[in-house]
């Protein structure tokens, strides 16, 4: 299990493998695994039911590909949940990986090159399918939508990373606080509480423009609270094992309070929601500042990419920007004007950078 822990990227089969070693701990009275439908390139789909409690939720995780983290974060999860006494008061159906052959190519939609999360009312894909008709049949009290998101949120006035974002989604174009809405508001105060200080990183609150195509937004408008999780980052940890603790203790502190008694004041809780920090597309992986040429300095705007061969995961070093206005801040800034690295700058097909003076290189 340490081994998927600890790397963003890992083969599907041995996830499972890993999940059926935790299962095999406990009592099987509570907990079922099967296999509940197939994917576009014939890959399983899981799912696991645990507890027997009156009070049911529904999570699913890695819709895309490319995001594992929350997934990640479901094995611990998992494991403390079937020690804790929720069993009896909860039950839970987890999809972990609810787009295997987008894990196993590495890419955020389906092997149809069709978005899951863009996929809730034309139903077109099979895995868009399974899970609405799991929605339907076991009918939810909360729902979970897990997530990973890039390095290139910050807070508006780009002083700080965001690293892990959470959202009460639109139930409908006005954006009403419905009943629903209020509930995972609820839930995600008291989530933002208690992992504020996990990392330097700010914990944010993601745009809630409404769009009837995203899954989350339609189960929110059939009434059923839903919560937006978004693992991010806001440091040098690009394989999110700090992003995979706090995940684990937002899972854990969401199901424990939606085990008490939900009774709560409605305006103390729109006003906590509310101040939550929103989040903007004003971060890099890294800045290069004041950086000679001609006779003026510019500042580089660095991304990593995510590449995938052989079963590992690559970071890849991009430039993706000069003097960008839009870029506030980075996960690392150096400012040219205050080292004595040399200009060894190689840039290469399609804008790959490479530094060895600065230390940006491909890495995995």
């Amino acid at each position: 299990m340490h081994s998927i822990l600890d790397h963003r990227y890992f083969v599907y089969e041995d996830y499972i493998s890993s999940l059926e070693t935790v299962l095999a701990q406990h009592n099987e009275a509570f907990y079922t695994m099967d296999e509940i439908g197939i994917s576009v390139l014939g890959n399983p789909i899981y799912k696991l039911q645990i507890g027997n409690g009156p009070i049911k939720i529904l999570m699913w995780s890695q819709m895309h590909g490319n995001e594992s983290t929350t997934t990640r974060s479901l094995l611990p999860f998992i494991e403390w949940f079937l020690n804790s006494e929720l069993t009896h008061q909860l039950s839970l159906y987890i999809i972990p990986v609810l787009n295997p052959d987008g894990l196993k190519k590495w890419t955020r939609e389906n092997a149809n090159s069709v978005d899951l999360n863009r996929d809730a009312q034309d139903l077109s894909q099979p895995e868009s399918v399974l899970l609405n008709s799991v929605f339907n049949k076991f009918k939810p009290d909360f729902c979970f939508n897990l997530h990973d998101q890039r390095t290139i949120y910050g807070t508006p006035d780009g002083l700080h990373g965001i690293h892990c974002s959470f959202l009460s989604p639109a139930a409908d174009k006005s954006r009403e606080i419905t009943p629903s809405r209020l509930k995972a508001m609820h839930l995600i105060n008291h989530i933002t509480q208690l992992i504020k200080d996990d990392t330097n990183g700010c914990i944010g609150r993601y745009g809630d423009a409404f769009n009837a195509n995203c899954v989350g937004d339609t189960f929110q408008s059939l009434g059923v609270p839903t919560v937006l999780f978004e693992a991010g980052q806001a440091n040098a940890d690009y394989y999110r094992t700090d992003t995979v603790n706090s995940i684990f203790k937002s899972l854990k502190c969401a199901v424990e309070l939606i085990a008490l008694d939900m009774d709560f004041d409605h305006k103390k809780v729109v006003e906590d929601y509310h101040a939550i920090t929103t989040i903007e597309t004003n971060f890099c992986d890294v800045l290069i500042k004041n950086v000679p040429s001609a006779n003026h300095t510019v500042d580089l705007s660095i991304m990593y990419k995510e590449v995938l061969e052989n079963d590992v995961l690559y970071f890849v070093p991009f430039l993706i920007g000069i003097n960008d206005r839009d870029v506030k801040n980075a996960l690392r800034v150096i400012d040219m004007n205050l080292t004595d690295a040399i200009i060894d700058f190689e840039i290469t097909k399609g804008q790959k950078f490479v530094s060895n003076s600065l230390d940006i290189q491909i890495f995995y």
